[in-house]
């Protein structure tokens, strides 16, 4: 014990210590909100904060959702700052979207704004770590299903299998086959949707290769429900930056915006 002891405190001599994760770096909390363009409504609030894992494909998602919400001839407005979290400035936008964002992002007068301006009946699209294990407990109620377990790890990270298309009458799964070809890093959670969610999508377990502990059999990806007034989306694809470059998948987020 002693030898190995010596043994690591010579290789951290040798190599200096780690270098930092910028995937994982420490919280922050924004308190100057950002300026603001002159927005035509609707609106799109697109928010890539990270107070949990960052995803190298926020690079890619943003744009992509920018280039969606203009081409309906909609405005947007993408940032790191959760200050952007307060009455006067949700009030004008439609829409917020979370690009990957991750962790707990707020300050309590942020989170009060957010939970007002989601009870008045906004829409909220979360994708992929919006679905991850960071966030606080009342986003999770929010979203709609249970805890966040954890996905493949190693060489089975990504996996290529199908998603079953259960409601195609959605205009995000309208123009999806019944069994979409799709490769991800796939979440896993304890608890399915609840009752009052609508389930667009599920994962065909059967040819995976999943632990005990990330089967879940019902195993949704896609789904909507209602709280209150407000209009809740969720879906868990988005991992890879090849995603936010797919027809198929940017059709289905064209379709979950709005």
């Amino acid at each position: 014990m002693k030898l190995a002891f010596a043994a690591a405190l010579l290789l951290t001599a040798q190599t200096g210590p780690a270098a930092p994760d910028p995937r994982r770096a420490a919280p922050t909390f924004d308190s100057v909100p950002p300026d603001l363009p002159t927005l035509t409504r609707p609106a799109v609030l697109i928010i890539s904060k990270t107070n949990g894992y960052r995803h190298d494909s926020i690079a890619e998602a943003v744009p992509a959702i920018e280039a969606l919400v203009k081409t309906r001839g909609w405005s947007s407005f993408a940032t790191q700052n959760a200050a952007v979290f307060n009455p006067e400035q949700l009030a004008q936008f439609d829409v917020i979207v979370f690009a990957n964002a991750s962790g707990d992002i707020y300050i309590p007068d942020q989170r009060a704004a957010f939970q007002a301006w989601i009870a008045k009946g906004g829409g909220f699209v979360g994708l992929h770590s919006a679905g991850d294990g960071s966030h606080p407990g009342w986003f999770v109620k929010m979203r709609g299903n249970g805890n966040f377990t954890g996905h493949p790890g190693g060489g089975d990270q990504f996996q290529t299998t199908d998603l079953i298309l259960t409601d195609r009458g959605h205009p995000a799964t309208r123009a999806l086959p019944e069994r979409w070809r799709w490769t991800d890093e796939y979440y896993s959670w304890d608890a399915a949707p609840g009752p009052d969610a609508r389930i667009l999508a599920r994962l065909d377990e059967t040819k995976m290769r999943l632990t005990p502990k990330l089967r879940m059999g019902d195993h949704a990806l896609i789904w909507w429900r209602c709280e209150g007034r407000a209009r809740i989306f969720y879906s868990a694809l988005g991992h890879k930056a090849e995603a936010w470059a797919d027809p198929a998948h940017l059709k289905m987020l064209g379709g979950a915006i709005g």
